[in-house]
């Protein structure tokens, strides 16, 4: 079954797109192309090579090696092409394993919170703060804010120091529980609340803590 596109398939042999092992190759390609050439014209005598076009580096030239090699190695059938559901382990598709699916970067984090996993979306959300303040809470969890750090990672314009107390780059660990001002706020607030453990340290997460 010839089901375009070619170039946002995967490679046959490790189960990878085109645009995952050889990105910088991939960019060479025009839009047009990627979706109008199919997987068997693409495979018929290497089709899909003239489809690159500029000049490429030494690193194009090192992936559209790599990606030669693996291309050798498909081989078509007259079978049916069939989806796979990479969300269960038999590979089919179920309303349940979608619901699941939606949830799955807030219900667990073993890689930060391996004390707690599959509750730590709902310190988050199930309480009683307004839904702002969740929103908010839930992109710190995720990184998602835009301080400087966030900003040096995308390429865009951002300060150095965190202007406020210029103690430390403008992150949300520093901005919540690092800074000397939050941290007065911390140590007045517990007392009022009648909360009897200690401010965060440095090396606390906000969940964690």
């Amino acid at each position: 079954m010839d089901v375009p596109p070619y170039f946002e398939r995967t490679d046959g042999s490790t189960g990878a797109q085109v645009s995952k092992i050889a990105p910088q190759l991939y960019a060479c390609i025009s839009k047009r192309r990627r979706k109008l050439r199919s997987v068997s014209d693409g495979l018929q005598a290497n089709a899909w090579a003239h489809d690159i076009h500029g000049t490429p580096g030494v690193h194009d030239i090192g992936q559209y090696i790599q990606l030669w090699h693996a291309v050798g190695q498909t081989i078509l059938t007259t079978e049916p092409d069939r989806l796979l559901w990479k969300w269960t382990a038999s590979r089919s598709y179920s309303a349940k394993s979608c619901h699941q699916a939606t949830f799955e970067g807030s219900l667990r984090n073993p890689a930060t919170r391996p004390h707690i996993p599959g509750t730590s979306w709902k310190f988050i959300w199930k309480n009683g703060a307004p839904p702002r303040v969740r929103f908010f809470h839930w992109l710190a969890d995720q990184h998602q804010c835009w301080t400087a750090d966030r900003l040096a990672r995308c390429g865009l314009q951002h300060h150095t120091s965190y202007l406020l107390c210029c103690q430390s780059t403008e992150m949300m660990h520093h901005l919540l529980l690092c800074c000397p001002f939050p941290k007065q706020v911390w140590q007045q607030m517990l007392p009022w609340l009648r909360m009897s453990c200690t401010p965060p340290d440095h090396d606390t997460s906000l969940l964690d803590w």
